[in-house]
């Protein structure tokens, strides 16, 4: 999407119809069971001082809807899946740089409010991959964004410098669903208390800096042809693991690769997400990434309920405010 005053009326020139097109077009994928799922700004919230962590909780089978609802509605965890397996309920957990609790102390928390029987924190060690795609091999990303050079390290939040408050106010602007209307930076502008024009000044600063990945639309999966989907954890040696994560990445239907580490009753390190049309799909992936690496042993973990998938808002005052309804587990 441009970051421009008016992005709808530059696409149109684009694409070779007047404005008016493009709206009414939009209107119709934005519905609610459309295509697209919302426009806005895709932050790299490590850039701007988060922690994050794929956590997994074993929570017993009758406590499994409580503890997935419990969990959702943590504002730092963005999507969260009850699945097949030992663990069966793993989320995506981010903590701001503001957090009391800090990203174990958070997780320490869930799991009690839980009854969680284990769980295990799983930060990032490596990023082989990060680029969900639908359909053709040229089509719009729709996720979280191109993927950064196979084998990099996630940028590290330590030391990341805080936003100052007017940016802190852009940045939540900026993750407002865009309007659907002739200058929609406007309306964005006005939440944060700036014009559109020092909005959108903010925005190409943040894309510079590499706080923001991209701004754009994001799809629905289901809608854009990928109604099944697959986490699969591979055990894989360290010395083989980046060999292992690189040929993973290399396949289109693998949208997410990762290397975390293990724990004591949980030896898989290498993680793959895989989306297809249906099951058979994602299942002829996992044969295909048997064939041509030395990953063999791994566990398929399907997914039984979605309790939460929504972009978390940063910097936004839920945090301090669940915190505060939680004792400090240390």
């Amino acid at each position: 999407m441009p970051l421009v005053r008016e992005p709808y009326a530059q696409l149109a020139v684009e694409l070779g119809c007047d404005e008016r097109k493009v709206l009414d077009r939009l209107a119709v994928l934005r519905a609610p069971a459309g295509l697209v799922r919302e426009i806005s700004a895709i932050f790299d919230a490590a850039a701007l001082g988060y922690v994050q962590a794929l956590v997994a909780m074993r929570v017993a089978p009758e406590r499994l809807e409580a503890a997935g609802t419990a969990v959702a509605e943590h504002p730092g965890v963005s999507h969260c899946y009850g699945r097949t397996g030992a663990y069966d309920l793993w989320f995506t957990l981010a903590c701001s740089p503001r957090s009391r609790l800090g990203l174990r102390g958070t997780a320490q928390a869930l799991a009690g409010r839980c009854a969680a029987e284990a769980h295990v924190v799983l930060p990032t060690l490596k990023r082989y991959k990060l680029d969900v795609r639908f359909g053709a091999a040229d089509s719009a990303s729709v996720e979280d964004g191109p993927s950064p050079q196979r084998g990099s390290r996630p940028q590290p939040s330590p030391g990341a410098p805080e936003p100052a408050p007017e940016q802190v106010r852009a940045i939540r602007a900026l993750q407002i669903d865009l309007p659907n209307r002739a200058d929609p930076f406007l309306p964005l502008g006005a939440e944060a208390g700036m014009d559109a024009d020092t909005l959108l000044v903010h925005a190409a600063d943040f894309l510079a800096a590499g706080w923001m990945r991209r701004y754009g639309a994001v799809l629905r999966h289901r809608a854009a042809g990928a109604k099944a989907n697959l986490l699969v954890a591979w055990r894989v040696e360290p010395a083989a693991a980046d060999a292992g994560g690189a040929k993973c990445a290399r396949l289109p239907a693998v949208s997410h690769c990762y290397l975390r580490p293990t724990s004591p009753d949980w030896p898989y390190n290498l993680y793959t997400m895989i989306h297809g049309r249906n099951q058979e799909d994602c299942r002829m992936t996992v044969r295909e990434i048997v064939a041509t690496t030395q990953l063999r042993e791994h566990v398929e973990l399907w997914t039984v309920k979605e309790y939460k998938k929504e972009r978390i808002a940063l910097f936004s005052e839920e945090e301090m405010r669940w915190e505060h309804e939680v004792p400090d587990p240390s």
